[in-house]
């Protein structure tokens, strides 16, 4: 299959390639300019955009641009830097003038371009499904080690915890398990397993990423199974100057560390950028300060309750560490104004760490390809094709034996593009992906190597219709065919109406899951000692939900805030419990569950270099059997920044508060003995303070303090759904940015 996919985007590719043989032979016409802040100084590293076709160019140290067209026409530049507001001028290629753009900071981010909920262009304010953005700034400011710690300082209604069996990161996002939100990285879906039905969270570099769009709600129509609670979009850097170079040293006191280098180039037609870094924790162990109460309700002969409490012993819990070594590869090249081609690469490998070292080592590793091609027809209709290899791997790697494959995920995903202007006021996409999966996992048949591969084709339409400037419709469908489950459509509707200074936003989507191969197919001995098996089933049927949405959004100035409420039902949810035979566990479609929602945000940026950001989120989740809620989800949890940064000459000092709190939680689960065991879980709080320093040259300095108010959980080994804290970490990061330091 993957020499087939292969064959095909070489043949699609090979007509253009020659074509552009004579285009090349055009003359080229220079469009050069500059690019300042609304104090005249320079803006390195700053996008220049040449709209409606495929050509852009970076700012050097001096601000300075150029950028090459084969054409005299007119055309429009838009220029853009994190921070500011966008601009926009209309030129002429060829004429000897210097074009002059100020850039003034902006009140809010609203203006910037974002593309996940539409798979278009188009401005944060503007696309009719709620977006969230994660700039690099807001990266920066919380200094996280890893993906984890960003998302659960930056979402309210998300919580990361340890997975039961292989103590490996598992996410809760508005109620949703890991496997119901989809993680993309530049757009792609990402392939492989942590825990289960869980992506890797480590496969993502936080020093490599640009910046984060977050969707939340199906998104099925665009983007199909596991896009039923969400979609995260991770974007990662460009070369985006001349030069581009950045090194960086990260030490904390919990046995942390990581190294990580930069370099790239964008001269003319052609940019690359390689990343590379070294980071690695030691693992730890933590002991609970109380016993565990809980509370089994049992029913008797006369369906009478009985309730017995017990209280467990005090014990200990472990979290894992890592040593991880990860390189990304970028390449991209320019034919002419029309036409584009990129190659993104990747290689991770990850040897997990235990607490208590043991003869064996588990190893998770990957590389992937990613070759892609944009073609724009003229201004108002682009095609763009990639074409994803990925192959992620867990070894088992013993001190005196060869390592042993235990997981092999090998994935091939193609997907051919189209988007449409048409008549100014509406944008159409469309679409074809074929997507196969063969996955070798210890779970079937007990290790034995055994496969099994499943294939789907899609296609998908939408169209985005601004019918008028205060109104705007966003519809579309999805038609899946699985090579399991046959034809799933899903569609999606959403509205926008803008009045003055309030945007209302509404609509209505349909998510689908389809079964993944480890639900359908495992036959697994759990802790290899016959103590129970976990079995698929092969008569699964997929998830569906559908949810509606409606919020409002609020910009005024400096300030942005929004109020937005959901409620979802699912049919045929997947779940393991126990078995008709009271001692092993199978998968199984489980009672219909709902969740209901509300999320509040509210953010002020004033000019003084103070900004204050608060969201709040609430969470009503059943996932009911026999009438006990099996959800976990805690219903209340806020999140908070206090950021305030001054200049000082060349030097800006800043200093960011950031915070989390979530409610306490009572849960349930149903053990062998066929009762329902209730746990009440307490409320948790952390916050992080980083003081930064950025210095002329490009050096900045960041220390901080991680858990500040030194929150310890009671009891670390009940509640694996949250990730235990261990005390007060002190860091402290060195970053230079290389193209700074020398002045190009």
């Amino acid at each position: 299959m993957r020499n087939g996919l292969l064959i095909l985007f070489l043949i699609f590719l090979s007509p253009c390639l020659m074509a552009d043989e004579h285009e090349n032979e055009a003359p080229s016409f220079k469009v050069k300019g500059v690019v300042v802040d609304e104090k005249g100084e320079p803006l390195a590293g700053a996008s220049v955009w040449v709209k409606g076709t495929v050509v852009g160019a970076g700012t050097n140290a001096k601000g300075e641009f150029t950028v090459k067209l084969t054409s005299r026409e007119k055309c429009v530049l838009r220029v853009s830097f994190t921070g500011y507001a966008p601009k926009e001028r209309e030129v002429v290629p060829g004429l000897d003038s210097l074009f002059h753009f100020a850039l003034a900071p902006g009140d809010n981010a609203l203006n910037e371009v974002v593309i996940t909920g539409t798979r278009t262009m188009k401005p944060l304010k503007d696309v009719p499904v709620l977006t969230r953005v994660i700039s690099r700034e807001d990266i920066a400011q919380i200094n996280p080690l890893d993906l984890q710690s960003l998302l659960e300082y930056e979402m309210p209604g998300l919580q990361f915890g340890l997975a039961h069996g292989s103590g490996l990161p598992e996410l809760k996002f508005q109620g949703s398990a890991g496997g119901y939100v989809l993680f993309l990285i530049d757009g792609e879906r990402v392939s492989g397993e942590g825990s289960s039905n869980n992506i890797d969270y480590s496969l993502i570099d936080v020093d490599n990423i640009e910046r984060i769009e977050v969707v939340k709600g199906p998104m099925s129509t665009l983007y199909g199974s596991q896009a039923m609670g969400g979609v995260v979009n991770i974007i990662t850097k460009d070369a985006d100057r001349p030069f581009t170079g950045n090194a960086s040293v990260r030490y904390g006191n919990n046995d942390e560390s990581k190294y990580s280098l930069s370099l790239g180039t964008k001269q003319g037609r052609f940019s690359a950028l390689t990343s590379l870094s070294y980071r690695t924790r030691d693992a730890y162990a933590l002991k609970d300060e109380v016993g565990q109460i809980q509370y089994t309700h049992y029913k008797d002969m006369y369906d009478r309750d009985s309730v017995v409490a017990d209280t467990s012993t005090k014990g200990m819990t472990s979290v894992k560490g890592f040593e991880i070594w990860q390189v990304n590869q970028k390449l991209s090249f320019t034919f002419n104004d029309r036409f584009r081609v990129s190659l993104d690469g990747t290689y991770y490998n990850n040897h997990i760490l235990e607490y208590i070292q043991e003869k064996e080592q588990d190893v998770f590793s990957t590389y992937k390809l990613n070759p892609k091609m944009f073609y724009a027809i003229n201004d108002r209709h682009i095609l763009d094709l990639s074409y994803v290899f990925e192959n992620y791997e867990k070894k088992i790697e013993y001190k005196k034996s060869p390592a042993e494959k235990r997981l092999g995920d090998m994935t091939h995903n193609m997907r051919l593009n189209y988007t449409g202007y048409l008549h100014d006021r509406h944008t159409l996409t469309a679409g074809i992906e074929m997507n196969t999966q063969r996955l070798q996992h210890y779970w079937f048949d007990n290790g034995s190597g055994k496969k099994f591969d499943a294939q789907t084709y899609v296609l998908y339409l939408q169209e985005d219709w601004k019918v008028s400037d205060s109104f705007s419709i966003l519809a579309g469908v999805r038609s899946d065919c699985h090579s399991e489950y046959g034809f799933h459509a899903s569609p999606k509707i959403s509205l926008m109406y803008r009045y003055g200074v309030l945007a209302l936003r509404g609509g209505y989507g349909m998510g689908f899951r389809i079964p993944s191969l480890k639900e359908l197919h495992s036959e697994y001995d759990m802790g290899g000692q016959g103590f129970f098996m976990i079995y698929g089933n092969e008569d699964l049927e997929p998830e569906i939900s559908h949810q509606g949405t409606l919020s409002a959004e609020v910009t005024r100035g400096i300030f942005n805030g929004s109020v937005s409420g959901y409620y979802t039902r699912y049919f045929d949810e997947i779940g393991l419990g126990l078995s008709s035979d009271g001692k092993n566990q199978q998968y199984y479609n489980a009672d219909n569950a709902t969740r209901t929602g509300v999320d509040v945000m509210a953010q002020f940026r004033f000019r003084n270099g103070l900004t204050l950001r608060g969201a709040y989120a609430y969470i009503d989740a059943h996932s009911e059997v026999d009438g006990y809620n099996m959800a976990s989800d805690r219903p209340h949890s806020v999140t908070f920044t206090a950021n305030y940064s001054k200049t000082f000459g060349k030097v800006t000092l800043s200093v960011a508060l950031n915070g989390r709190w979530m409610s306490s939680v009572e849960t349930w689960y149903k053990n062998s003995a066929g009762g329902y065991v209730q746990n009440e879980y307490d409320s948790r709080t952390f916050c992080a303070l980083n003081l930064s320093g950025r210095f002329p040259r490009g050096f900045r300095f960041t220390a901080g303090l991680d858990n500040l108010f030194n929150f310890k959980d009671k009891n670390v080994t009940a509640d694996q759904s949250v990730t235990p804290q261990r005390g007060i970490g002190v860091l402290g990061t060195l970053s230079v940015n290389l193209a700074d330091l020398f002045k190009l």
